[in-house]
């Protein structure tokens, strides 16, 4: 479905019409007038109200960094709540500080926010239960725990987080248009996101599997439904 200025007047004017309802003050003639020629625009130019719905959503941004542990590995759940809300992320270059974008319809990239920091806490928590159990440790052995133990964490979350994808509906064509409409404005800003090569998990250390278990214990459903009145949330 081309994503272009015309089809964008068009929505604008079907939401126009959708908006022209006796709720909102018309007369119950200007309603039907309203609802009829809705009707023929819809099916002369092949567009339901959700996309023209859709195209008015605005588009947001959203960055988080961290110079840790928990940073270097936070993009494994981002890339499972980029894959639910539909949002698209990124992550930064190697040898510089760590950070994760997320960028999409402000709704999902909201919920994108909520969730990364849910999956950030409950990684900082385990690592501080992790530098206390090994506190008489060399400081080495200390880290490769710790590490083995985020591991854990965070693959645990990315499985999942990904598991809360609901089915894709079939035959609307709103999931294609959806990745259209963000690409087209990440395009308008200049953006590329490119793959980054990233490392295998610790996951021969005991510690990975007790990080596993604590990530199976983290409460993700606060927040899918933090913003349940949104429609769309996971589209």
């Amino acid at each position: 479905m081309a994503v272009n200025a015309n089809r964008e007047k068009l929505a604008k004017r079907i939401r126009a019409l959708a908006a022209m309802t006796v709720e909102n003050g018309c007369t119950e003639d200007e309603a039907i007038t309203a609802a009829r020629k809705l009707a023929e625009m819809l099916a002369e130019h092949n567009m339901s109200v959700d996309e023209a719905m859709m195209r008015e959503q605005p588009f947001s941004e959203h960055r988080e960094q961290r110079e840790d542990a928990i940073g270097e590995r936070l993009w494994k759940p981002a890339e499972a709540i980029a894959f639910l809300t539909g949002a698209r992320y990124w992550t930064s270059p190697a040898g510089v500080l760590a950070s994760i974008t997320f960028f999409g319809f402000d709704h999902e990239v909201d919920v994108a926010k909520y969730m990364l920091a849910i999956c950030s806490r409950a990684m900082q928590d385990g690592k501080r239960r992790v530098e206390r159990q090994y506190a008489l440790k060399i400081p080495a052995r200390r880290r490769q725990h710790v590490i083995a133990y985020l591991d854990g964490m965070a693959d645990t979350l990315r499985r999942r987080i990904r598991a809360l994808k609901p089915a894709t509906p079939t035959g609307t064509g709103l999931v294609v248009l959806h990745g259209a409409l963000i690409d087209a404005a990440l395009k308008e800003r200049g953006t590329e996101i490119e793959e980054r090569r990233t490392r295998g998990s610790r996951d021969f250390d005991p510690s990975y599997a007790a990080g596993a278990l604590a990530a199976e214990r983290v409460a993700l459903n606060q927040g899918v439904t933090r913003n349940t009145e949104t429609k769309g949330l996971l589209a």
